[in-house]
């Protein structure tokens, strides 16, 4: 405190650099928003100057019974996290230049955010799951979708990008059976409009000569971030132990975090497709080479609520995600609904890095009380760094990692 009040020389903070800050709306090349198309919305002008962290798809979609008659009450609910279920794949280029991409973006933001998410997003996390658990109705929906819950560069990176064209790549998924949950397949589901809502940041002239200056001399720009890269297990064996080798990776793309889940039978519309089981899992143990996580076994009950350590190993993310203080998470995921979402996160990020050059192979030893339901799938997201370096002067792209 001290030190704060003592502080009388520190160099004055300009606030006005910035002299507008306005969403501007961009609309895809094609109309047809069926499952399985794709659709394409793209910034052509390399003039400008965005903050695509703070951008967002918007949406409308109206619903309505396959039969034209009215729904009755909770004859169909919407799954959490419905809006990402819609789509299968997500991909944002920079001149032409794939930076990020995000693979089953329902499943990937649920087990991001429930683990790590900024606790000032509070407010936009309540509009992206606004609808979330309730009950559907025949009419018009609108809804929005902030892409820092989908790709990690929107979420890490948040500044200003300059003299870029911007791609934004959705594909809609094959079916809507994980958008909602009803005893039968009564929903018709029709997005009528999609938009990439940007927002456009003009400087003072101060500011904008110091831009012009930076432009002007060629330099190389850089954005760090880290990729959230989704690995599927469509099938675990019938046995009660298993050995996934997940991938196998560069030493500097080595995973930062190891988030694990497990879903049995939820790609039906009878079962909540945001949901995640515990399939008596006993211990879940990640091998990076040879540095194991973690050390001790977990001896996992879930049935006894033998499962604290675990907890305790996925909470503890929060803080040395964003290197913040505060355990507050906008998702609220609480001891509480823990057995219904429960995950298996490893921390990373204090691993050995003697050895900078060489692979690394990602791999899972499960371990179950029983064996491994039938039709239970296995989802493991890595989280890594990520190094991508333009110049906006030339308009090259660069990915340095």
């Amino acid at each position: 405190m001290a030190n704060n009040i003592l502080s009388i020389k520190n160099s004055i903070v300009d606030e006005n650099d910035v002299i507008s800050q306005q969403f501007h709306t961009y609309t895809p090349y094609t109309t047809s928003f069926n499952n399985n198309d794709e659709v394409r919305i793209t910034i052509q002008s390399q003039d400008l100057i965005t903050l695509p962290s703070q951008s967002y798809i918007y949406m409308e979609f109206s619903c309505a019974r396959t039969d034209n008659e009215l729904f009755a009450n909770n004859q169909a609910v919407f799954s959490y996290n419905f809006t990402s279920h819609m789509f299968s794949e997500m991909r944002y280029e920079l001149n032409g230049i794939e930076i990020d991409r995000n693979k089953l973006p329902g499943i990937t933001s649920i087990m991001k955010c429930v683990v790590a998410c900024k606790s000032e997003d509070h407010y936009l996390y309540e509009l992206f799951n606004d609808k979330g658990d309730k009950s559907i109705t025949t009419g018009t929906y609108r809804m929005m979708i902030p892409l820092r819950f989908i790709f990690g560069f929107c979420d890490d990176f948040r500044k200003v990008i300059l003299n870029c064209k911007h791609e934004l790549i959705l594909v809609r998924n094959r079916s809507n059976i994980c958008v909602y949950q009803s005893n039968a397949d009564i929903l018709t589901l029709t997005i009528n409009k999609i938009q990439w809502k940007v927002p456009h940041v003009s400087l003072s002239d101060q500011a904008k000569l110091s831009m012009l200056k930076t432009i002007s001399r060629n330099e190389n720009l850089y954005i760090p971030y880290r990729s959230w890269d989704l690995y599927e297990l469509p099938a675990l064996p019938t046995t009660n132990r298993h050995t996934w080798s997940v991938k196998t990776t560069s030493q500097v793309r080595k995973p930062r975090y190891v988030i694990v889940a497990f879903q049995t039978n939820r790609s039906t519309i009878v079962n909540d497709s945001s949901a995640f089981d515990t399939c008596n899992i006993s211990n879940v143990k990640l091998y990076l080479n040879n540095e194991r996580y973690p050390y001790d076994d977990l001896n996992l009950q879930f049935t006894a609520d033998h499962f604290s350590e675990l907890f305790h190993m996925v909470k503890t993310i929060q803080c040395t995600y964003y290197n913040e203080v505060s355990f507050y998470n906008p998702t609220e995921y609480n001891l509480d609904n823990f057995t219904k979402k429960p995950m298996f996160a490893f921390d990373c990020t204090k691993s050995d890095e003697s050895v900078k050059t060489g692979m690394v192979d990602v791999r899972l030893e499960l371990e179950a009380r029983e064996n491994f339901p039938a039709l239970t799938t296995a989802y493991c997201l890595i989280i890594h760094d990520n190094l991508v370096r333009y110049s906006p002067f030339s308009s090259i792209v660069h990915r340095e990692i």
